[in-house]
């Protein structure tokens, strides 16, 4: 099915455009593919950012599932709104996601951009297809996360996975959140000498502003921010910090889901109080920072039921770790050696009391929020990889 999808796109010589006046500019121009809701990509607009700062033009060509409206006059970049709904989802959102890489490959083989970022694997058909047809284009995957890995049913892992292997090899270089994951594709997807590049999920550095000070007193504040639900360990923490009272409170911050979890939480918390666990809104992400720097430690946990998860690539450390708060987390490979390593947190094997008591008392004892210095913040900032990622673009 996908090589006759492949087969049919033909470069006309006469029709989308002329290769020998092409790269008439000095200065790359940028495309980006994305299939999804805009709003929640920090890590692309990061990206377009960056690269706008450095002077180069972008613009974005999105598969607009039509979760939320998409503003346009919000953006400044151009966009190109491909619909791709995800109604009925399954195997009609993949044709749809399909029919979204040949007509955005048409619309970047007749513009005069000079590289393709395909973010995730679901709109990286469009930027093979544009190569195919325009083979000077530099193709760039960001690979954020194990996509193939991730999937649970194995009818779209079948469907998919001829995609990647066939997109990967018109790409140039592959971009990746996690070393862990890197070095698993590698492995995995790219035995070749293909350019495999790191590009973490750090934060904007932050002028030190007290970060890092110690609890004058208890309770020592704890917060969780992220989804709340039944992979997210909700139950599990509210439990475990009802029996850390009144030593310890926490403040869980974020959207609730499913309704049928919601539901449930709310009973339990009406028969089981907990005077000293919160349960707060969401917040918009330009409000982190504000919002951390009222806590002693931070919470990051994930569910070992993929290897996605179990090399996980969390934002949410790190913007931790830039307000100068220490961590609690799962024991996986890249959290250990972050939290662990460093001495900026604590890792814990399971989520249970005493665990997460051990956790605690040892960032506690052992005054770990001493030891993220401005030097651990500058490493773990986004300004870091800057040079590097530019670099891709020269």
């Amino acid at each position: 099915m996908f090589s006759l999808v492949a087969g049919i796109i033909k470069f006309d010589s006469s029709g989308l455009r002329k290769i020998e006046n092409f790269m008439k500019t000095t200065k790359a121009k940028i495309a980006y593919t994305y299939v999804g809701t805009l709003a929640y990509r920090g890590r692309l607009l990061k990206q377009i950012s960056t690269l706008q700062e450095a002077g180069f033009d972008c613009r974005l060509i999105c598969g607009d599932w039509g979760a939320r409206p998409l503003n346009k006059e919000d953006y400044n970049f151009p966009i190109d709104i491909i619909p791709t709904s995800k109604k009925w989802g399954g195997f009609a959102l993949f044709l749809r996601e399909l029919r979204f890489g040949y007509v955005a490959a048409r619309i970047i083989a007749e513009s005069d951009v000079t590289h393709v970022v395909s973010f995730s694997l679901e709109s990286l058909l469009a930027g093979a297809l544009a190569k195919r047809m325009r083979p000077d284009l530099k193709l760039i995957f960001d690979s954020n996360e194990l996509h193939l890995e991730c999937f649970v049913s194995k009818v779209k892992k079948f469907l998919w996975a001829p995609i990647q292997k066939y997109c990967v090899k018109k790409c140039d270089v592959v971009m990746h959140a996690e070393e862990n994951r890197l070095k698993y594709f590698k492995k995995h997807h790219d035995r070749t000498n293909r350019l495999q590049f790191l590009l973490e999920n750090f934060p904007n550095y932050l002028e030190r502003k007290g970060v890092g000070e110690s609890p004058a007193s208890s309770p020592i504040r704890v917060l969780y921010v992220g989804c709340l639900g039944w992979d997210r360990y909700t139950r599990e923490l509210f439990d475990i910090f009802r029996e850390l009272a009144p030593e310890y409170s926490l403040d869980l911050v974020g959207p609730m889901s499913p309704p049928a979890f919601e539901s449930k939480f709310d009973e339990h918390r009406k028969s089981h109080p907990a005077p000293n666990v919160r349960v707060l809104p969401p917040i918009p992400y330009p409000e982190m920072e504000n919002l951390i720097r009222k806590y002693h430690v931070g919470i990051a946990l994930y569910k070992n039921n993929n290897l996605n998860n179990y090399y996980c690539a969390p934002n949410k450390v790190y913007d931790y770790l830039m307000s100068g708060v220490p961590v609690v987390a799962n024991d996986y490979p890249g959290l250990k050696r972050v939290l662990e390593g460093g001495e900026v947190g604590a890792c814990v094997a399971e989520v249970n009391l005493e665990n997460f008591r051990t956790a605690l008392e040892e960032i506690r004892s052992e005054r770990r929020w001493e030891n993220i210095t401005d030097e651990v913040r500058e490493r773990y900032s986004w300004e870091a990889q800057t040079p590097g990622f530019l670099a891709l673009f020269d």
